[in-house]
């Protein structure tokens, strides 16, 4: 039985059924059919969905292989459609030349329009693929939404807007329409100076505008992105006032967070839902959120009065967007900024900054019961007064001694007792140091102070003083003796025990042994000036317990004459 063939594998398709390429190696290096240049290619950036995006160089001023990356390159199998179109835009419109007149005339510093670099076809293990080489750009504007929470700033909102209305006119003026606005597809710029500027990529559904009848087209129907695919789309057909309608359903999605067919699958469910939207703008709108600005309401209304062959009037859907921004008192030139900011009537929450120690304090928040949330320290150990009304103390959060860690002071509650607030009054009085300053009191009534008498206790008497000893308690500093505390005086008691007392044979102390200190002490009496300073020059006779002088006596060697007199039989000698 003859072995089976294995087939080799079919090419990557995506979920729209256009053929995937395969993974071009990091190094390679692509001509351009055109200017006949070369370029290299670099890692990939990511999947569109009817090709591969990878970051390039130019192959002659970038010799080496970790070199920077400044352009990118869409490929995508020859017999792909969605390219080819894109390749055609971009040699048409995106000239450096045409680009340059157009904010010229309309006076714009810039404009979100790319600009063409190079295409040209490669072939890589048999396989024809056709490639497009563009500036390389920042972020997305929809993957900034998705990182802050499906939220952005209103203002932001409108700068977007009218920097995308600048790009729709320039590509309505030049005789084509987009056909797929969404974040995903605005990219902010990645050079210096352009950082705040967002660029319209992926003209792959672009469609050149005719004077022909407008008529639905089933073949061209829902084509797009279809959370944003405009009332024309839907029925085949793109128009000038779609692009217009495409970029306020972003907007209405970066104001309230999720449009309302978001969810849907079906086309024609999705169709349904934004034909009753836009037939009650108003409405429908205040269904999703009561902040929505009234600028962009005016956007869709100003919509529906156009009809599908109708020019758009750019400088009055400019002038609705500036509306929002000047009562904002937002200038058209700012920063566009993705994080939401409190404004100064806002309330702000109390919080804990850990780096700092700072306590925000929230307006107007009185607690009917009277509770005060304790507030955690990590770093600062210093007192933390927090005021929530009127008529509730301050509350101190104090430093626990042992551990380091901020404590509660319990709250005061106005009914205490009076035998409460003397034993806090006394406590106030007390000399401990205080750790913080609380504020003063603002209720009415009056505070209630209570002096605390102190009475000095009678010292106790003085024990009568044993005989041979000092009394050490009625002594002064003057007086007391500065000596070593290992050091024995030998006019003490113990003198008597080890010398008199043994010699007498009075045996005073049970601890005392004769047979020790007769054989090695001895005492003597010796006159000696006293050290310290006193009036009279008098000698004192003193008794000091001196160790004996003992001399060793060495032991005589054997002589022969202590030897017996007869040594193994014979005599010493004479």
């Amino acid at each position: 039985m003859s072995g089976r063939v294995k087939k080799p594998a079919a090419p990557r398709k995506k979920a729209n059924a256009y053929k995937m390429p395969a993974p071009i190696p990091l190094g390679e290096v692509l001509t351009d059919t055109v200017f006949k240049k070369k370029w290299r290619i670099g890692p990939s950036i990511g999947v569109g969905g009817f090709g591969e995006i990878y970051s390039a160089c130019d192959h002659s001023s970038s010799p080496k292989k970790g070199g920077s990356y400044p352009y990118v390159i869409k490929i995508e199998p020859h017999e792909n459609g969605p390219l080819f179109v894109e390749v055609h835009f971009y040699v048409r419109n995106s000239n450096k030349n045409d680009v340059a007149n157009f904010m010229k005339d309309n006076k714009l510093s810039t404009l979100g329009m790319p600009l063409y670099h190079g295409h040209g076809s490669h072939v890589y293990k048999g396989e024809k693929y056709r490639y497009l080489v563009l500036e390389r750009y920042g972020q997305n504007i929809w993957n900034l939404f998705l990182e802050h929470g499906r939220q952005m700033p209103p203002h932001t909102v409108f700068l977007l807007g009218l920097q995308m209305l600048d790009v729709l006119q320039y590509i309505h003026s030049r005789g084509y329409v987009h056909a797929d606005l969404k974040g995903a597809n605005i990219l902010l710029g990645l050079k210096k100076g352009s950082e705040q500027q967002a660029y319209l990529v992926d003209f792959g559904l672009a469609a050149r505008l005719n004077d022909k009848e407008f008529k639905p087209d089933p073949k061209r129907a829902h084509n797009g992105t279809i959370e944003y695919t405009s009332r024309d789309a839907h029925i085949g057909v793109p128009t000038m006032r779609g692009d217009l309608e495409i970029l306020g359903y972003n907007m209405l999605q970066w104001l309230v967070g999720k449009l309302p067919w978001e969810s849907l699958k079906s086309p024609d469910a999705v169709q349904a839902m934004k034909e009753a939207f836009m037939k009650n703008v108003r409405k429908e709108i205040a269904k999703l959120s009561a902040n929505v600005p009234e600028a962009i309401i005016k956007f869709f209304e100003y919509i529906n009065t156009l009809k599908p062959k109708d020019k758009v009037d750019y400088v009055k859907c400019k002038q609705i967007l500036e509306s929002y921004l000047k009562a904002q008192g937002v200038a058209v030139g700012s920063k566009l900024e993705f994080v939401n900011k409190k404004r100064k009537g806002d309330d702000v929450d109390t919080s804990t900054e850990k780096s700092t120690g700072k306590v925000l304090k929230k307006k107007n928040t009185t607690k009917e019961n009277g509770d005060v949330k304790a507030t955690k320290r990590v770093r600062k150990t210093k007192a933390v007064v927090e005021e929530n009304s009127e008529n509730e103390e301050p509350e101190l959060v104090k430093p626990d001694k042992r551990g380091g860690k901020a404590r509660k002071a319990e709250p005061v509650s106005q009914e205490s007792s009076e035998d409460e607030e003397n034993t806090n009054t006394a406590k106030a009085n007390s000399p401990r140091k205080p750790i913080g300053r609380a504020k003063k009191r603002k209720s009415s009534e009056p505070s209630v102070v209570v002096k605390v008498k102190k009475t000095k206790m009678a010292p106790k008497a003085t024990p009568p003083v044993k005989q041979n000893h000092v009394n050490i308690a009625t002594q002064t500093s003057g007086q007391k003796c500065k000596r070593s505390p290992r050091q024995v005086s030998f006019d003490s008691p113990i003198s008597e025990v080890i010398g008199e007392g043994s010699r007498n044979g009075k045996d005073k102390s049970a601890n005392s042994s004769g047979d020790i200190f007769d054989d090695s002490f001895v005492i003597e009496e010796k006159k000696v000036k006293p050290k310290r300073k006193l009036l009279s020059q008098q000698e004192v006779t003193v008794k000091r317990v001196v160790k004996k002088k003992v001399t060793s006596v060495k032991p005589k060697a054997k002589s022969w004459k202590d030897s017996s007199t007869i040594v193994n039989g014979r005599s010493p000698p004479k």
